[in-house]
């Protein structure tokens, strides 16, 4: 039987000692070189600029752990640092940057701060103190008039004064049509008052652009003329004005150089904890199973501001968990252009982590993107993203005890929760809390739980939705099977419909159960749908406006719950989770006796 070994990193160490505390490695990819079953390798203090493939597996007995040596802080740094700079003029600096991974894919970092390649409008810097953007929240212009075909479309807005051929070869990012995503396209002619932009529309209906769509264009020499910017020519020269306005040598200047911090994909049972990941994300795929990503932290694993069409996003993006039975848990992932976490396999767990600030670039993404057999999402706190809080294109999948707000931030017709055509089977959406989405009403608006294009199999229950425009919307006609979505005992506040639909009104939904849910606003359903002892048009909670739906005194239903303690998913931080309690759900059975008592899923 073979005896496990521990392998010791230190950035003062040398690969040519033997790999002990006393006598350490100098990189963590000649330790994972070395280590097998059982094996593990501890990584000294320090910032590591590596990408580190690991060429060997664990068994399920046996696995390999790679972590810091006694919980020391440890960095794995996808990007590398650019020196050597010379004032151009004014607060404009320059030096050599040779890595280039192409147009809207680079990436450059003030003092750990992403700032903003050179753009315009220009978006105003975080202050005080000044250091980085809300990338949440970018700044943008709105389009007076557009007119479009199918190949390109001219803006025309008397604020773009720059002059003639000023923004040819530029990128324009907008949200196009409805604005249900952001797509880009390019600079074809510009002159003072209007560009002309080559692009593909998504849907020749709904993605044409038109007046009133909001955008930004970068990707110019001329655009750096404001603190946090920066331009890279294509003879591999980086300009940048630092936030502060003064030298970049008196900072820490680094560019995105590499993908990932740890690639999986040949590995098996291989356990990742405890270290922060800066500008690079972890990768699995099917050959690497059973491998567990636990307690790190995750900022700015993807980066791209280009996307033609903003349903196709660049690839999988944010920690990719694509091996069976892979486990993220007790992280923290920020930062991210596109998914803060990609599942693409069976048996996946996503537990008791904090998914926020994720999707900045406006597209088909999420925090969490579901898309495997069997998996589980449990326990995680997401909030800040463009678009949707939780991605669906799986089945048998569980869904429970997330927190999930202050999502649709840069986009339109989503949903906390959103599935497009898929069939569940059997997925359950259950004690979740979807809330604070509000879209302005002359969009398609945002969704606590979202069964667009004839999506089935689905059981909704116990959840609770407030101050979205709509709880829940179902679009179409499912047809895939008796009682294929199935909605109980779910607590709906939304400030436009409780329950919305498409404008469809012939839909058949007599597969469709609604059962024991408390509905406080308008309700729209399909034809022959089955509704048993709802309540609709009621508003009488306790404090609904801080999210106490305990149900008052005289309410119409009779409320046994109770308030518990604030929920925060374990995690210590800043602000993570709403802050306020979390509810009880105030549900009935028949009659007039309404009470927290377990529901029969099958309804009976």
């Amino acid at each position: 039987m073979l005896l496990s070994t521990s392998w010791y990193v230190a950035t003062s160490g040398s690969n040519s000692n033997p790999g002990t505390l006393a006598a350490p490695f100098q990189t963590i990819q000649f330790a994972a070189n070395k280590a097998h079953a059982g094996d593990t390798v501890l990584v000294r203090a320090g910032t590591y600029h590596e990408d580190v493939t690991v060429p060997n597996s664990g068994t399920s007995a046996a696995k390999i752990t790679f972590e810091p040596y006694n919980n020391e802080s440890v960095t794995i740094d996808g990007a590398d640092p650019i020196k050597g700079w010379t004032n151009t003029i004014g607060s404009i600096w320059t030096a050599s940057m040779p890595t280039n991974l192409g147009v809207g894919m680079n990436q450059v970092f003030v003092d750990g701060q992403m700032m903003n390649e050179a753009r315009w409008p220009n978006t105003p810097l975080i202050l005080p103190p000044a250091k980085g953007f809300d990338l949440s929240n970018p700044t943008l212009e709105t389009a007076p008039s557009i007119t479009a075909s199918m190949t390109s479309f001219t803006i025309n807005d008397p604020k773009l004064t720059q002059a003639t051929g000023f923004w040819v070869g530029a990128t324009l990012r907008i949200g196009s049509g409805a604005d249900w995503v952001n797509q880009t396209g390019t600079v074809t002619s510009s002159g003072p008052g209007f560009v002309t932009v080559a692009y593909t529309p998504h849907d020749p209906t709904y993605t044409i652009p038109k007046a009133t769509n909001k955008y930004y264009l970068y990707g110019v020499a001329g655009a750096l003329d404001s603190a946090g910017e920066w331009f890279r020519s294509s003879s591999g020269k980086l300009s940048l004005w630092t936030p502060a306005g003064d030298s970049p040598n008196n900072h820490t200047v680094e560019v995105k150089t590499r993908t990932y911090g740890f690639n999986l994909g040949s590995a098996s049972n291989i356990k990742i904890q405890g270290f922060h990941l800066f500008a690079c994300s972890i990768y699995t795929t099917y050959h690497s199973t059973v491998d567990v990503i636990n307690a790190i932290t995750s900022q700015f694993a993807n980066q791209f501001a280009t996307s033609a069409q903003g349903f196709l996003p660049p690839g999988q993006t944010g920690i990719i968990l694509a091996g069976n039975n892979d486990v993220l848990s007790n992280s923290v992932i920020a930062d991210t252009a596109g998914d803060g976490v990609f599942i693409n396999a069976s048996y996946v767990s996503v537990t008791n982590d904090v998914i926020h600030d994720t999707d900045y670039a406006g597209v088909d993404c999420a925090p969490i993107r579901v898309g495997g057999y069997g998996d589980s999402v449990v326990h995680n706190t997401c909030y800040n993203t463009g678009r949707d809080g939780i991605l669906f294109s799986g089945n048998h999948d569980t869904i429970t005890n997330n927190n999930v707000y202050d999502y649709g931030l840069q986009t339109t017709d989503l949903g906390g929760f959103y599935s497009a055509g898929y069939n569940g089977h059997g997925t359950v959406i259950a004690y979740n809390k979807f809330h604070d989405a509000i879209l302005p009403t002359s969009t398609y608006g945002a969704t606590g739980i979202m069964l667009d294009n004839a999506s089935s199999g689905f059981i909704v229950e116990r959840n609770i939705i407030w101050n979205v425009n709509a709880g829940f919307r179902v679009n179409g006609t499912p047809t895939d099977g008796p009682s294929n979505l199935q909605f109980y005992n779910n607590t709906v506040d939304a400030t436009q419909y409780s329950m919305d639909k498409d404008g469809f009104q012939t839909d058949d939904w007599s597969t469709i159960l609604f059962e024991n849910n408390i509905f406080t606003h308008p309700i729209e359903f399909g034809l022959n749908v089955q509704l048993i002892d709802n309540i609709s048009n009621h508003n009488d909670f306790t404090h609904a406006f801080v999210g106490d739906f305990s149900l008052a005194p005289g309410a119409p239903a009779i409320d046994t719950g109770m308030v518990v303690p604030p929920y925060t998913n374990g995690y210590v931080g800043s602000a993570p989770d709403v802050g306020a309690l979390e509810y009880g759900l105030p549900v009935f059975t028949t009659g007039a006796n309404y009470s927290l008592i377990p529901k029969d899923p099958t309804g009976g």
